[in-house]
């Protein structure tokens, strides 16, 4: 009997052994199938976040093509492949958050279909054009007042918005100081406009501008001036051009060899632009000399929105009625905007518009001299050698003037009569237009304008880049 007791004990003690080996042994193997699974979520969402990561990375690499991102920008909300399934590991969703700023989301899978990860990141994006380098250019002199106002593009502006791309002028101002002038006498003989006494001092050789008038740095980040200075009709060496503006004219071959601010900016020259201007259907041409076409101000709020570009012989007369006023109760009259701006050439005038009243323009103004035929006192045409005579208007006044992009002036001379302290009136009232009475000159750099209008006008591309939006990375 106690033999049995001790068999059966011996059996009990057996199987509880076997038991707890199995229970062990079935323990250890889930614990390794947790293991294995967890090692293979680990797997699968890292596999899925370097997916996501990857379709991030491929977007950024678009932006920096300029074809590919033009194709991107051009067709927002963008997305790159439609579903995600075997062949296509990750889904990118691009879209705009402002005029220059992105956000790039970027869904990922593992190879299985088992695990997702979302990554997403904003960015600033820059399509450049070679626009203008300086928000005020001149083929001459610049007269610049403390009443007026320069900006490079950064002033009154977010730390964030500064820091994007295209904020920034590279230059505050771009001219050719030492361009040489007639005489007031003899420009009076040759029924030239009188040329103010500022621009016949050649003693300078040099512009006059105000310091106080100007919002941003002087000195650029290896302390050269940001005031560009041009000698000796050598505007290739800042060539810029980035194609002719019109299809039909035949660009400069050979950029180091222009002679003018207009052929340094559209790579084109000014006689084969001309005709281009007042025969092209696509370019708005008023003329001013035509009395029966009415005032300037009224046949720009009729154009059609999709003309890009206004050709304007003489003075361009804004009438009262169809200026607007601003909080501060200033008129103003507002050519363009952000989203179409316009390239503006005025040929032998200026704005003109009651006191206190602005002329804006959203985009590019340039401002180009008419030429005359020479006529004596007998009113007849005047000719030398069988030459018939012309002359040439040598200075122009920009006071009044307001621009949200860049204004370039071919004339030698270029002033503002707005009052400042600095600046002797009586003299320039005595040669010049007694124009006092119109509001200075204001001129905000807007690289953001600019690349917008070259990109309406068909120009060619020059380089496109980002920049993370810092803070903005999220794979959580």
């Amino acid at each position: 009997m106690k033999i049995k007791q001790q068999g059966f004990a011996i059996l009990i003690t057996a199987i509880v052994l076997s038991i707890a080996g199995v229970a062990y042994t079935a323990s250890m193997a889930y614990l390794q199938i947790i293991d294995n699974q967890v090692l293979g979520n680990y797997y699968r969402n890292s596999e899925a976040f370097v997916n996501a990561e990857s379709g991030i990375n491929l977007t950024l690499s678009k932006l920096k093509n300029v074809s590919t991102a033009t194709n991107m920008l051009d067709n927002l909300p963008y997305i790159y492949t439609a579903s995600l399934n075997a062949t296509t590991s990750y889904q990118v969703t691009v879209t705009q958050l402002s005029s220059n700023k992105l956000l790039i989301i970027s869904v990922g899978h593992s190879q299985d279909g088992t695990a997702l990860k979302q990554v997403s990141v904003q960015v600033y994006y820059d399509i450049a054009f070679n626009i203008p380098t300086a928000p005020l250019s001149s083929n001459g002199k610049l007269q610049i007042n403390a009443a007026d106002s320069i900006n490079d593009g950064c002033e009154g502006l977010t730390v964030a918005e500064c820091r994007s791309p295209g904020s920034i002028a590279p230059q505050i101002t771009l001219s050719q100081p030492s361009f040489t002038l007639p005489s007031t006498v003899l420009a009076q003989e040759n029924n030239d406009q009188p040329v103010p006494d500022f621009c016949l001092d050649d003693s300078l050789q040099a512009d006059n501008i105000d310091l106080s008038a100007i919002y941003g740095s002087l000195l650029d980040q290896d302390g050269l001036s940001r005031f560009k200075q041009i000698n000796l009709n050598q505007w290739g060496s800042a060539a810029s051009a980035s194609g002719s503006v019109f299809d039909q004219v035949q660009p400069i071959e050979d950029m180091n060899s222009a002679t003018s601010l207009f052929e340094n900016t559209f790579g084109i020259t000014w006689q084969d632009a001309k005709g281009e201007l007042t025969s092209s259907s696509q370019v708005a041409h008023i003329d001013m000399g035509n009395l029966n076409n009415g005032s300037c101000s009224e046949q720009l709020q009729n154009m059609d929105d999709l003309i890009d570009i206004i050709y304007i012989t003489g003075d361009c007369d804004i009438k009262q009625q169809h200026t607007s006023t601003n909080s501060a109760g200033n008129k103003h009259f507002t050519i363009g905007s952000a989203d179409d701006p316009k390239l503006i050439f005025m040929e032998g005038g200026s704005f003109t518009a009651l006191p206190n009243t602005h002329s804006a323009v959203i985009g590019l103004l340039y401002l180009l001299p008419a030429s005359e035929e020479v006529i004596d006192e007998n009113g007849n045409l005047v000719y030398i050698d069988g030459i018939k005579q012309t002359a040439q208007d040598m200075s122009i006044d920009l006071a009044g003037i307001q621009v949200n992009g860049a204004l370039l002036s071919e004339y030698s001379c270029s002033v503002s009569s707005a009052v400042s302290n600095n600046f002797n009136s009586d003299n320039f009232n005595n040669n010049f237009n007694n124009n006092n009475s119109l509001p200075p000159l204001s001129i905000r750099y807007d690289k953001n304008v600019l690349n917008q209008l070259y990109k309406q006008l068909g120009m060619t591309d020059a380089t496109s880049n980002y920049q993370l939006v810092a803070g903005t990375w999220r794979d959580f």
